[in-house]
């Protein structure tokens, strides 16, 4: 089943998931905000952001006789138009209509249940209709929030005497255990020691929680977050588009099979294809689909893999597929782990190895890729390429890894760092840099009709099939 994702890690399995903790919407406390960009000299609007929404993301035990959830933006707004996204049971029960308090804030009338979990978006990438007055729209925020039950207590307070510790580790957890510590602002820690009144005058783990993700912003790591009250805040605004899209392939698979994050084709000329939306350990075998269908294939047969739009998971499932078209064990990474106590800060390299298992398939193989391949999809990839035999075709993808570790910082608040540095087997930083195609195919944007990266992929197959020794 084909989907575009966001995603973050799972550090207890290495995997990364699809996003569940909210955009960040404020800049450094203090309201540093970035630059505006210019294009063909023209100097773009900031977007405007969330500044604050109550109740805001991983507040618990908020009062369900609540009528009204306030939000409120940076900058002045265009009242004409609203995004509020979200479905099924845990969508945000709006009982009226929207209303403008003042040129940033406005009001939405809610009809809160007691004991459950509501989860919205204001903006989303499909509505994108709160809009600043400069007609820009706004940075997509995630909320999540609980309301108490009958006869439950309120959220937990902090004071002053519990956050300066938290705050104290914290800045131990970024300068000694992150691994890309080297990659911060150069002024980091001044920032954080600016920032620190903010953190330390929080009231609830909480609102602890949600300034810490304010200071993380600026890493940009998708492999950064915050767990408290059983919810993940994220640290990164954005993701990269994947130069794919699962509505266009939709239409040119025909008599596909659509199973839990597997999709399998026959397409013309003894062509088959095989995408995967993730890496992610599911209950059950669920790679059984993906083994039945290689394993009905002639072992020759030209085949497609499809990962433009899978954002990493478990490298060990990864291995699993891979170890089907390896012809001998080799390593496809390395590994530096961050240890301060080491003389240049990291321990290692380690390396990461691939051999084959399983009935092999030999046939020429095309890799899909592009921005959106991160993380544990990023080393598939390593493992698949071999010049000649499998090749892979698309865009550069995301460059972005990390293996998270948890930190706890009190309280229930718990920090999520990259433990690793990802290499190639060959010794090349992936982090902030990716893995180039072989085969650099442009990807035309939304409006295109057809599928150029695709179309490329195949052209290569129908070539390697007709030179093969028969």
């Amino acid at each position: 089943m084909l989907r575009a994702q966001s995603s973050t890690t799972n550090p207890e399995r290495g995997k990364c998931l699809s996003a569940v903790g909210a955009a960040t919407v404020l800049g450094w406390l203090g309201g540093l905000g970035a630059l505006g960009v210019s294009v063909s000299g023209r100097a773009m609007a900031e977007p405007p952001r969330v500044v604050e929404v109550v109740p805001d993301t991983a507040d618990v035990g908020v009062d369900s006789a609540l009528t009204e959830v306030r939000i409120r933006f940076d900058q002045e707004m265009s009242p004409g138009g609203r995004s509020i996204c979200g479905g099924g049971p845990s969508a945000l029960p709006v009982s009226g209509r929207l209303r403008w308090i003042d040129a940033r804030t406005v009001v939405v009338p809610v009809s809160l249940k007691a004991s459950t979990l509501y989860s919205f978006s204001i903006n989303c990438p499909s509505a994108r209709n709160f809009r600043g007055v400069n007609g820009e729209s706004v940075v997509p925020y995630s909320v999540a929030f609980r309301t108490r039950g009958e006869g439950e207590a309120a959220a937990a307070t902090l004071t002053p005497v519990e956050t300066k510790p938290m705050v104290a580790a914290l800045r131990s957890a970024l300068l000694e255990r992150y691994s890309h510590y080297d990659k911060l602002p150069a002024d980091f820690e001044q920032r954080l020691e600016r920032a620190a009144p903010e953190l330390e005058a929080a009231t609830t783990p909480a609102m602890f929680a949600r300034r810490v993700r304010d200071v993380l912003r600026a890493t940009r790591d998708g492999h950064v977050w915050i767990r408290v009250n059983d919810i993940t805040l994220g640290v990164r605004d954005e993701y990269a588009t994947p130069n794919a899209d699962a509505r266009r392939l939709a239409g040119i698979l025909k008599n596909a099979g659509e199973f839990e994050g597997i999709t399998t084709a026959k397409l013309a000329d003894g062509i088959a294809y095989i995408a995967f939306d993730d890496w992610a350990r599911r209950n059950g075998d669920w790679l059984a689909p993906a083994f039945g269908f290689l394993d009905g294939l002639d072992p020759a047969t030209p085949l497609v893999v499809d990962v433009r739009l899978n954002g990493g998971g478990d490298e060990a499932l990864a291995r699993t597929i891979a170890a089907r078209f390896v012809e001998e064990r080799f390593v496809y990474s390395k590994s530096l782990i961050r240890n301060p106590d080491a003389e240049d800060g990291y321990d290692g390299p380690f390396e990461r190895v691939v051999e084959p298992a399983g009935r092999r398939h030999a046939g020429p193989v095309a890799i899909l890729i592009g921005p959106a391949c991160v993380s544990s999809n990023e080393s598939f990839i390593l493992m698949m390429r071999k010049p000649g035999r499998r090749e892979t075709f698309g865009e550069t993808t995301g460059g972005s890894s990390g293996n998270p570790k948890p930190h706890e910082l009190g309280s229930g608040v718990t920090l999520f760092l990259p433990s690793w540095r990802d290499l190639t087997g060959e010794g090349r930083e992936i982090e902030g840099v990716g893995i180039e195609a072989d085969h650099a195919v442009a990807w035309p944007g939304a409006d295109a009709t057809t599928d150029p990266v695709l179309e490329a992929a195949v052209a290569w197959l129908k070539e390697k099939s007709r030179v093969a020794p028969h």
